[in-house]
């Protein structure tokens, strides 16, 4: 990394695209952004074998505050990445639905990698408040998939 204005540039450019994870390999920068229903974070760790440094940091949005609410809900996140799919089967009925209740054992989605299919269980009681991915959606391992409110 040649200076700090190019890491500022590579952030902005990750802060307003769909990109979710971007990596630089030479000097190791990982860039992390995490969009909440009320607060956008960017996760920056940069190391570097060459030089004696590390820094981490984390930006969130000006202006953004944590709604109340939201600390009532818990995401369900992926284990995994690969293609979501609502239903067990194409054209199938969903394996749930906004305002339904959920045991931590609920299957709530389908993740395909490479054919293999890998149902993905709530891990918590409470209620399906909303979806946060749709079919077809390539996701990413930890994003979260559906808040639900316990």
């Amino acid at each position: 990394m040649s200076n700090i204005n190019e890491l500022r540039e590579m952030i902005k450019m990750v802060e307003q695209s769909s990109i979710q994870r971007f990596e630089h390999e030479i000097t190791r920068i990982v860039i992390v952004k995490n969009e909440g229903s009320s607060e956008k974070t960017v996760k920056v760790d940069i190391t570097s074998s060459n030089e004696e440094f590390s820094v981490k940091e984390s930006y969130s949005e000006a202006g953004s505050t944590p709604d109340h609410q939201d600390a009532e809900l818990h995401k369900i996140t992926s284990p995994t990445m690969g293609t979501y799919y609502s239903a067990s089967q194409p054209g199938g009925e969903p394996l749930v639905t906004i305002g339904q209740s959920v045991t931590s054992s609920t299957v709530v989605c389908v993740l395909e990698a490479m054919k293999l299919f890998t149902e993905i269980a709530a891990g918590v009681e409470g209620e399906i408040v909303e979806a946060l991915v749709q079919d077809g959606d390539f996701i990413e391992y930890g994003q979260p998939l559906f808040l639900v409110k316990r």
